[in-house]
C-alpha cells in the first residue's frame, strides 16, 4: 500500500496538480458543467415524451404531439456543441482577466464560419413508388442550412479546438494591444463592442483560412477530417466496456490516494458525450443504439450508486455499526448518500488513504460494470430510453427503471446485492477496530475516575 502511494504521489500526483492549474483543463471542465442547466432544464420534456410505455408513445403520436418533444431534443442536445464551444472560450478569456463575452461569441461565429452551410436535395422520378431500384433523380439542389449532425455530438470535437483556439487569440491579441482605444466619452456599452473589431477580424480570417485549406483537401471540412481521424477512433475506444470499467477503476483508485477523479473526466468526457448523444439521436429515429453497452455500463460503474466509489452498499452496511463514531457518521452522512452525494462520508469515514477500504473503492467498477455486461446477454434491453436525463441526485433505482424498464431495475437490484457484499466485510473490519479503541477509551476514563 506504501509503495503504491509513493508511486502515485511521484508520479501521477504532479500530473494531477498540473492539469488542475491548466487554464485548458480548468476551462474545459467548467465549459462542460455550465452545459446542465440546459441538459437537466429539458430532462422533464424527454421524460414526458418518451415514458417508457409504448401505448403512451403511440398517443403522443397520434395527438400530434411528439415533433414538439423532438423540437425540444433539438433545441438542447443536438445544439451541444454550439453551447460547448461558447462556454470554453468564455470560461478561457474570463479566467485570463479579460472581457469574455466578445470571446464567446467569436467562438460561435468561428465554428459555423467552418461548418458545410448547404445540404443536397435531390427530386426523385416518377418510378421512386412502384420501383425504387428504377428511380431516376429528375433534380438536385441545395438547401443552405446548418447540419445538426455537427451542432450535436458530433461537433464536439471541433467545438472543444475552436473554443480554446479562439479564447487562446483573444487573450494574446488583447495582451498585444490589438485592440480599438475608445475615448473616456464614449458609453462603456459602446466602446465594449467597438474596442475588440480589429482583433475579432483577426481571427476570423485565421477561421475563414482554416475553411478554405481544408475544402481543397479530400475530407473537404474539419468536421469530416475529426470525426473520421480523431473522434470516431475514441468513441469506439470509450464504446467498450471494458474500457468503461478500466476509466472508472482508475478514477477510484486516483480519488483513493486524494486526487480528484475529474483529472481522468475531463479527458474521455467528450467522447462519451459524443456516443451518449449518438444515441440520443438513434433513439429519436427509432435506430438500434449504437453504443448501448457503454450506456448501461457506465451508469452502474460510475456515480450512480452513491456517489464516487459506489457507497449505497457501504452505506446499508452501516446498518449494523456498533461504534459510536459509525453510528452518528451515518445517521449525518447516510441520508446525502441516497442522492448520490458522498463527500460527507468520503472525507468523514474517511474513506481516502484508509486500508480497509482500499479493495472494495477500486474493485467496485469491475465487480458492477462486468455484472451489468453479463446480464445484457439474457435481458431485453431493446427499450432502453437515452433520452431520459435526470439530475444527478436521483436515486439509482428511479433513474434505472425510467431508462430501461424492469431489466435494468432486476440490474440494479443484483448489484445492490452485490454493493453491500462488496462493502460488508470491509466496513466490519473498520467498526471492530473502532469499537475495540472506543471501549479502550471508555475502561481508562472509567479507571481514573
Amino acid at each position: 500500500m506504501e509503495k503504491l502511494e509513493r508511486f502515485l504521489n511521484k508520479f501521477i500526483g504532479p500530473v494531477a496538480a498540473r492539469m488542475n492549474r491548466s487554464k485548458f483543463f480548468s476551462a474545459l471542465a467548467e465549459a462542460f458543467m455550465r452545459t446542465t442547466p440546459i441538459t437537466l432544464g429539458v430532462a422533464l420534456l424527454m421524460i414526458i415524451g418518451n415514458f417508457p410505455i409504448p401505448i403512451w408513445i403511440e398517443w403522443l403520436k397520434n395527438i400530434g404531439l411528439t415533433p414538439h418533444f423532438n423540437a425540444a431534443l433539438g433545441a438542447t442536445i443536438n445544439l451541444l456543441s454550439v453551447y460547448v464551444v461558447f462556454n470554453f472560450a468564455y470560461i478561457y478569456a474570463k479566467k485570463d482577466g479579460h472581457d469574455p463575452m466578445p470571446a464567446g461569441l467569436l467562438a460561435i461565429a468561428a465554428f459555423f464560419l467552418l461548418m458545410p452551410q448547404a445540404i443536397q436535395t435531390y427530386i426523385l422520378g416518377e418510378n421512386v413508388t412502384k420501383f425504387p431500384a428504377q428511380a431516376l433523380i429528375k433534380s438536385s439542389s441545395n438547401v443552405e442550412a446548418f447540419q445538426m449532425l455537427y451542432t450535436g455530438g458530433s461537433g464536439l470535437f471541433v467545438a472543444i479546438l475552436v473554443g480554446y483556439a479562439v479564447g487562446l487569440l483573444y487573450s494574446y491579441l488583447i495582451k498585444k494591444n490589438i485592440t480599438i482605444k475608445m475615448p473616456d466619452s464614449v458609453p462603456t456599452n459602446v466602446s465594449e463592442s467597438l474596442s475588440p473589431a480589429i482583433l475579432s477580424g483577426i481571427i476570423l480570417v485565421i477561421f475563414f483560412i482554416v475553411r478554405v485549406l481544408f475544402s481543397y483537401t479530400p475530407f473537404e471540412n474539419i468536421f469530416a477530417f475529426i470525426t473520421m481521424l480523431v473522434q470516431a477512433p475514441l468513441q469506439h475506444l470509450t464504446a467498450s466496456p471494458i474500457a468503461i470499467i478500466l476509466i472508472f477503476t482508475i478514477a477510484n483508485l486516483l480519488w483513493f490516494f486524494g486526487i480528484h477523479p475529474n483529472m481522468v473526466y475531463g479527458v474521455v468526457m467528450p467522447t462519451l458525450t459524443a456516443n451518449m448523444t449518438a444515441n440520443m439521436v438513434a433513439f429519436q429515429h427509432h435506430q438500434e443504439l449504437p453504443y448501448l453497452a457503454m450506456a448501461v455500463v457506465s451508469y452502474v460503474c460510475g456515480n450512480g450508486f452513491g456517489g464516487q466509489g459506489a457507497t449505497y452498499g457501504l452505506v446499508i452496511s452501516m446498518f449494523r455499526a456498533k461504534s459510536a463514531r459509525y453510528k452518528q457518521l451515518f445517521k449525518l452522512a447516510g441520508p446525502p448518500v441516497i442522492f448520490n452525494i458522498n463527500e460527507p462520508l468520503i472525507f468523514g469515514m474517511p474513506l481516502m488513504l484508509n486500508p480497509f477500504f482500499f479493495i472494495p473503492m477500486v474493485i467496485s467498477p469491475a465487480l458492477m460494470g462486468g455484472i451489468a455486461w453479463g446480464m445484457m446477454s439474457f435481458l431485453d434491453f431493446s427499450k432502453y430510453n437515452p433520452l431520459i436525463a435526470m439530475p444527478f441526485t436521483t436515486p439509482a433505482p428511479i433513474v434505472m427503471f425510467l431508462k430501461g424498464g424492469f431489466p435494468y431495475f432486476l440490474v440494479f437490484i443484483v448489484l445492490l446485492i452485490v454493493n453491500i457484499l462488496t462493502w460488508y466485510p470491509f466496513f466490519r473490519m473498520a467498526d471492530k477496530k473502532e469499537y475495540q479503541q472506543e471501549c479502550s477509551l471508555e475502561q481508562e476514563k472509567a479507571a481514573e475516575n
